[in-house]
C-alpha cells in the first residue's frame, strides 16, 4: 500500500492501527532527569493502540468529571486542560517531564482489568515486583512522593503492603482536584 498520498490524519490513524507500542521507549521520551514525583497506573491499555505517551487529541465534548481517561486525569489535574490537538498533547508531555513528574505502570503488559478478575489478579500478583522494577529502570525517589492512581481501590491493602508510605489516589479524586496552576512555563 502507497501511503505517500495520504493525509496525515490517514497516516496517524494507519500508523496507529498497525504499530506495536514498545511501551518503554515512548515513556523514555518524556523520563525527567530527575523524577520529582512517580505516578504509577495499572498497565497499558487492552486496546493495544494507545498509550498515555503516545500522543493523540482528545476530545472536549465529555465534562471532565466524566472523562475516565488516564491523560485527562494526569492533564487535569496539573493543568487544568486537555490536550485537543497532537502537538498540544505532547507540549503537556513536555510540560509534566519539566516539572519531574513522570508516569509508570504496576504492569508493563497491556491488560484489561474493568470485569476481568484474571487482569485483577495479574495487577495484584505484579505489585510486589514493582520495586525492583524501578531500581532496574534507575528509578530512585521516596515512597512519599509516589502516587499510586487508582482505577479500583479493590487492591489498595497489596499496594500499602509494598509502599506504606506512597499516596493511593482514586483516578476521580485526582482529577477533581486540580494542583494550583501556577505558571505552566515555569
Amino acid at each position: 500500500m502507497n501511503l505517500g498520498r495520504c493525509s496525515p490524519q490517514t497516516l496517524w490513524a494507519f500508523k496507529e492501527l498497525k504499530m506495536t507500542i514498545n511501551y518503554f521507549r515512548e515513556s523514555e521520551k518524556y523520563r525527567p532527569k530527575k523524577i520529582e514525583k512517580l505516578l504509577v497506573g495499572e498497565a497499558p491499555p487492552s486496546s493495544e493502540k494507545t498509550y498515555f505517551y503516545v500522543p493523540k487529541p482528545m476530545s472536549e465534548n465529555l465534562s471532565i468529571r466524566k472523562d475516565r481517561s488516564l491523560p485527562a486525569t494526569i492533564f487535569y489535574h496539573y493543568f487544568q486542560t486537555r490536550p485537543t490537538t497532537v502537538d498540544n498533547y505532547i507540549d503537556l508531555l513536555r510540560l509534566l517531564k519539566k516539572k519531574g513528574i513522570f508516569l509508570v505502570d504496576i504492569c508493563d503488559d497491556s491488560i484489561k482489568v474493568r470485569g476481568n478478575p484474571e487482569g485483577e489478579r495479574r495487577i495484584i500478583d505484579e505489585i510486589p515486583n514493582l520495586r525492583e522494577k524501578l531500581i532496574s529502570r534507575k528509578i530512585e525517589i521516596a515512597d512519599e512522593e509516589i502516587i499510586f492512581l487508582l482505577a479500583r481501590t479493590s487492591y489498595s491493602n497489596h499496594i500499602r503492603a509494598e509502599f506504606p508510605n506512597s499516596k493511593l489516589i482514586r483516578w476521580i479524586d485526582f482529577r477533581m482536584n486540580p494542583e494550583p496552576n501556577n505558571n505552566n512555563s515555569d
